[in-house]
């Protein structure tokens, strides 16, 4: 679903996940960064601004059982779905607020997912499509 010729990953961990969709047969349709939610991130001034989200994957499914699913997928590193705990204090201030942006963008996903039968995961090295 979506442009099929504007597929567009950030990583490899990307790549596996669309390469996933395409070869498995329970995979009705998919894409690739199409879903644009609205969120408010931390601006430069303390305040907060209007933003943009687009997750990486929305796909449909149908589990074994017959189940149709649909999910809208974030593909991250795991350790940016975490606070930091790096002893490096520059290093800790900026991971944790990425982390804290992260958290911004899953919620509004969350929301924006409610009542439409679409279900928000983040996946991380850790997750495996398989």
């Amino acid at each position: 679903m979506g442009d099929v010729e504007n597929v567009f990953f950030r990583s490899s961990w990307e790549m596996e996940a669309f390469k996933f969709c395409d070869n498995n047969p329970n995979v009705l349709k998919w894409s690739s960064e199409e879903i644009v939610i609205p969120y408010t991130k931390p601006a430069a001034n303390g305040g907060f601004r209007p933003a943009k989200y687009t997750p990486d994957l929305y796909m449909e499914y149908v589990k074994n059982n017959g189940t149709h699913c649909k999910d809208l997928i974030e593909i991250k590193p795991h350790r940016q779905t975490k606070p930091s705990r790096s002893k490096n204090t520059k290093n800790k201030m900026f991971e944790n607020q990425i982390h804290f942006v992260n958290q911004l963008k899953w919620d509004a996903a969350r929301n924006w997912c409610k009542g439409k039968g679409i279900t928000f995961r983040v996946i991380t090295e850790k997750d495996q499509f398989n």
